[in-house]
């Protein structure tokens, strides 16, 4: 409830000081920020006084392009002279039943390595993120092809008129790429004001593109030294209008000495082919998110077509068995290949099949017979990523 904010800012500050120190005056206007407004939030009380926080922001988690409704759950902390008496937990274990009550099948969340044994043993697994790296040196001889490109565009500072139509370009570009989460017009009017956001270390600045409406924008970080492009996303049809507007402000850069330029566009992004052209260097590296089935059977009903499709490409019915209670789907047409797998390790896989060699030498996933290449092709690597805004 709203009367909570005092007691919740105090918990948050002292479990996150690093996060709150990052982003100063985040805390201050917490409860102005949508992905904390009172709908998505839980708390935990002894004797009437809140002592423990978690959030649950609903939305589609992308598993292999397709959309699963799910739970990002951030923001998990319990006052100091409280933690070790497991309420941490039982608030945790209250929000997967809300979260199935409210039909998400699964649950997602960031953490730090220090708190993988809390989230591993309320059934939490492993999955494995991209994170998106191109650099390209504008000094060096890749800037030259931006000629090459379609001419940069007029450009201009996004404004929180712009907040709808940012909303539907960013539904459009990046719902396939990494899902949808909670973003509704009034995140996007504090992004475009610049307001301070807990978990990101400093505002985005919007360029927007298109004379009527937007029609396509980038987020970028800047220093004097370097600038970051975090999302770049455009309505379809208008990718000759989103690489110019990235050509205008690469172009930018470069004539105001900026000396590096880092593009955080995924594999997958639909756009990543036109900074392909430019010749990049490749700096992505490797991360981990946690996931959590909480309705197996809404989440097998969600992804049977995608397994489906990929069993018939590997010419294979595969029979799942899972581990918790024995319980079988069967999947595909052809040779017979048997897996026991947990669901939440399923999860791990379907999101990217990266998870794929670990879990198979900590002995997460059996197969019979054994199956040779065929598990690679059951379960790519998809380049699964997420987008720097969608965090608490």
């Amino acid at each position: 409830m709203p009367a909570d904010y005092p007691d919740v800012k105090e918990i948050i500050a002292a479990s996150f000081p690093q996060a709150v120190g990052a982003s100063p005056g985040s805390l201050e206007v917490l409860e102005q920020e949508p992905w904390y407004d009172p709908a998505h939030l839980l708390v935990a009380e002894v004797d009437g006084r809140v002592v423990s926080h978690m959030g649950v922001r609903t939305g589609l988690l992308s598993c292999s392009g397709a959309g699963v409704p799910a739970g990002l759950v951030g923001t998990v902390c319990t006052a100091v002279r409280f933690r070790g008496q497991g309420i941490g937990s039982r608030l945790m274990r209250a929000s997967f039943d809300r979260m199935k009550h409210h039909g998400l099948a699964i649950s997602y969340l960031h953490t730090s390595a220090e708190r993988h044994g809390f989230y591993s043993r309320l059934g939490y697994k492993r999955a494995i993120i991209e994170n998106p790296c191109l650099t390209l040196q504008l000094d060096g001889p890749g800037p030259d092809r931006l000629d090459e490109w379609p001419a940069p565009v007029e450009s201009r500072p996004g404004t929180p008129a712009d907040a709808e139509a940012l909303d539907e370009i960013y539904a459009a570009s990046y719902s396939r790429v990494s899902g949808s989460w909670s973003r509704t017009v009034p995140f996007w009017e504090r992004r475009l004001q610049r307001q301070p956001k807990l978990f990101a270390t400093a505002p985005m600045r919007f360029l927007v593109a298109g004379r009527d409406r937007p029609l396509a924008y980038v987020a970028v970080l800047e220093t004097l030294e370097a600038g970051t492009v975090s999302e770049w996303a455009c309505r379809p049809g208008s990718e000759d209008v989103a690489a110019g507007l990235l050509s205008s402000t690469l172009r930018d850069w470069r004539d105001r000495g900026v000396a590096v330029a880092s593009m955080a566009i995924p594999s997958g992004h639909p756009l990543r082919p036109r900074i392909e052209a430019l010749s990049p260097e490749d700096r992505t590296g490797r991360g981990e998110i946690w996931v959590r089935v909480q309705d197996r059977d809404l989440y097998v009903e969600r992804i049977r077509s995608l397994l489906d499709e990929r069993a018939g490409a590997a010419d294979l019915r595969v029979e799942i068995r899972f581990l918790e209670d024995g319980h079988r789907v069967e999947i595909g047409r052809g040779e017979l290949l048997r897996l026991e797998i947990g669901a939440s390790d399923l999860c791990s896989l379907i999101y990217n099949g990266r998870r794929l060699p670990g879990l198979l030498e900590e002995g997460g996933l059996n197969s019979h017979p054994d199956p040779g290449p065929a598990l690679s092709l059951l379960f790519p690597d998809t380049g699964a990523a997420r987008c720097a805004q969608d965090v608490y």
